[in-house]
């Protein structure tokens, strides 16, 4: 006597299209460039700051352009995301709004080091 063989049904299951996500153009690359600027010079500014011999103060000058550049960098961001509402992607307003906060962040770590020098 031969085996009945049952056949189960298969389950297929959906296909998951992700959607096209729009390529970024010119000022949203901007914008990610300055994001990635202000994230060099926080880490540097943490980098500096760990290293630094704890009876040594701070340079004022070192940290002064640390405040300055980082204020340059949320400015910039600023003035990126006005650009790249008007002609950019999402990528750019993300990258716009992150480095504002991360240039206001850098300015605000630069000036407690400042007073701390």
């Amino acid at each position: 006597m031969g085996g009945v063989a049952l056949k189960l049904p298969t389950i297929r299951r959906p296909a998951i299209k992700l959607p096209d996500l729009p390529r970024p153009t010119r000022w949203d690359w901007a914008a990610i460039a300055v994001l990635a600027l202000g994230l060099i010079l926080a880490i540097a500014n943490i980098v500096l700051s760990r290293t630094k011999p704890e009876a040594e103060p701070f340079s004022p000058g070192l940290t002064g352009l640390f405040v300055f550049a980082q204020l340059g960098v949320s400015l910039g961001g600023l003035m990126l995301l006005g650009k790249t509402a008007k002609e950019g992607t999402g990528w750019g307003n993300l990258a716009a709004v992150g480095a504002s906060f991360l240039g206001m962040g850098g300015v605000l770590l630069a000036a407690a080091m400042w007073a701390l020098a």
